[in-house]
């Protein structure tokens, strides 16, 4: 590849700054278009890196010039405009949730590959250094058979949280706040141990005015015969208490924990030393350090994103991958809902 990749950008709220400034660092890949309904918030983009702006999706994908869309807008518009641009032979890259529906997500795996085009999922966590050394030891076996794992996020959000953005703590629009903020973590219980086939959930509304859930429990188990079991809740108080997940196998025990699963409090593996860690990116904090999000790693999901465009070896997060976990919190709601254990294909 002798060009940069050309990006558009839509969506340019919060997390955008992320987005750019993970461009801005990556070789082979170039900002080239801003879109968002607020023009007010493109306008410091458009200024400094002297690229277009839109407040509407249609010049974007029209433009034979963006290669990449990059998609970071409320999660109930994602489908939308990820198959608007499917279906103009772009190429996407979705933020997390993928979509809020497993139905979308299926339709929009579908429509990439009809459509010939690159479908990438922001999956940024999986490159905490924690989390990749002990994907490493899981693959080698050197866990021995995984049998049990269980994730615990003790988190915060206040009320002024969701009262900040419309779209927040809405059904139609946010989710669930599993799916927002707790499906990364999701996403590395189920890398770890392997496709789910069932899953038991409960889930509640007790601290917040929202119309999505603040608390969720689910017990999910894995085609491998491994259990795993989630805790969720954004009520913590007085500010984000925990996000780790405890691995166990027959030869070995390790639980990941931090402000973000970026650091390992426990390392028990059989003739196995503990690992030294390289140091990684810092978590997100907000709101003067009342709560915390995930490690910005978005500068490797761009590189990846170069390397498959060059046609090099599959590192990248597709949609079929990010699917994985969406069907798992998707059914821990159905079941909350149904009473049942949820069934996976």
């Amino acid at each position: 590849m002798t060009n940069s990749i050309q990006v558009a950008l839509i969506g340019c709220g919060r997390i955008s700054q992320v987005h750019v400034d993970a461009i801005e660092q990556t070789e082979g890949i170039q900002l080239a278009a801003v879109c968002d309904v607020d023009e007010a918030k493109t306008k410091s983009y458009s200024d400094k890196f002297h690229v277009p702006s839109y407040t509407q999706i249609d010049p974007v994908i029209q433009n034979d010039h963006i290669d990449l869309v990059v998609i970071a807008t409320p999660n109930g518009t994602h489908y939308s405009i990820a198959k608007a641009c499917l279906q103009a032979g772009k190429s996407i890259l979705l933020e997390k949730p993928i979509t809020i529906s497993t139905k979308d997500a299926l339709d929009l795996i579908y429509e990439a590959d009809r459509c010939e085009a690159r479908f990438f999922a922001v999956k940024q966590v999986r490159y905490n250094p924690s989390i990749q050394i002990l994907k490493q030891y899981c693959d080698a076996g050197r866990m021995g058979k995984l049998f049990s794992a269980s994730l615990v996020v003790r988190w915060t959000r206040p009320q002024a949280y969701y009262d900040q953005s419309n779209w927040r703590g809405t059904k139609d629009l946010d989710g669930g706040s599993l799916l927002n903020q707790g499906i990364h973590y999701v996403d590395i219980m189920q890398w770890l141990l392997g496709d789910a086939s069932s899953v038991f959930g409960y889930k509640e509304t007790c601290c917040h005015d929202i119309e999505i859930e603040d608390i969720a429990h689910g017990l999910v188990r894995f085609q491998n015969g491994a259990s795993g079991t989630i805790e969720f809740n954004v009520n913590s108080y007085p500010n984000n208490l925990e996000c780790s997940l405890t691995v166990l196998g027959d030869k070995g025990s390790v639980k990941l924990s931090g402000a973000a699963m970026n650091e390992i409090d426990l390392w028990h593996v059989q003739d196995c030393p503990k690992p030294t860690i390289p140091s990684g990116f810092s978590p997100y904090v907000y709101a003067g350090g009342l709560y915390q999000g995930s490690c910005p790693n978005h500068i490797y999901v761009y590189r990846d994103i170069v390397h498959a465009f060059q046609n090099e070896e599959k590192l990248f997060v597709d949609g079929k991958e990010a699917l994985k976990s969406l069907q798992i919190v998707n059914a821990l709601y159905e079941s909350a809902e149904k009473g049942k254990e949820i069934k996976l294909d």
